[in-house]
């Protein structure tokens, strides 16, 4: 698998997830059980991606297990184990020992969504901003190109002293290195993984 399909596959799960988290969060502020609040995040997510969703047939599985008498954590935990996220694997032991300890867990599940959600916004809003650059960094790239194209269609006099004579050649050759530098810097940079 390519790394970037294995990254759009990651941030479909992200999102998915996000939106379960959302839903299983309003289920519970209604008054609905864990079981019967992870049951309508599967109509939502159904309802939002259909067929196409990364997330729905694990979640359709999860009921599935719940349904059979087995603890809705112990579901959890092996949906989380099937995906190699932090977030749904962090999920999964603050609501195993929430559920096992007692007292107040669904106002500490809904904290534990509350600060997932915040963390997957936050990395969305940085994959956006380095998808920006990267489009930048391509438009810096092409626009000398194109300066000297247009420049060799408009006025061919203008670049004769720059390739015309040994002392052009040269200066223009080390320029053409620094360029290729510079898009290989700029590469480096803007390859970031979140």
């Amino acid at each position: 698998m390519r790394a970037d399909s294995g990254e759009k596959f990651s941030c479909k799960l992200e999102t998915e997830y996000r939106e379960m988290f959302v839903s299983v969060t309003g289920a519970l502020q209604t008054g609905y059980s864990i079981e019967k609040a992870f049951a309508e995040s599967a109509v939502s997510l159904s309802l939002l991606y259909g067929e196409k969703s990364v997330l729905l047939p694990h979640i359709k599985e999860l009921n599935t297990k719940v349904r059979l008498r087995m603890p809705v954590e112990q579901a959890f935990e092996e949906l989380s184990a099937k995906f190699d996220s932090e977030d749904l694997a962090d999920f999964s032991q603050i609501f195993k020992v929430g559920k096992r300890l007692g007292g107040d867990y669904v106002t500490n599940i809904r904290d534990t969504i509350r600060r997932i959600s915040e963390r997957v916004e936050v990395r969305q809003e940085i994959r956006t901003a380095i998808a920006q650059q990267q489009l930048e960094l391509k438009v810096m790239m092409a626009m000398p190109l194109g300066i000297l194209a247009y420049m060799k269609l408009s006025a061919p006099e203008f670049l004769t002293p720059s390739y015309g004579n040994a002392a052009g050649i040269m200066i223009m050759t080390v320029c053409l290195a620094v360029y290729a530098g510079c898009i290989a810097l700029g590469k480096k940079i803007t390859d970031i993984r979140v």
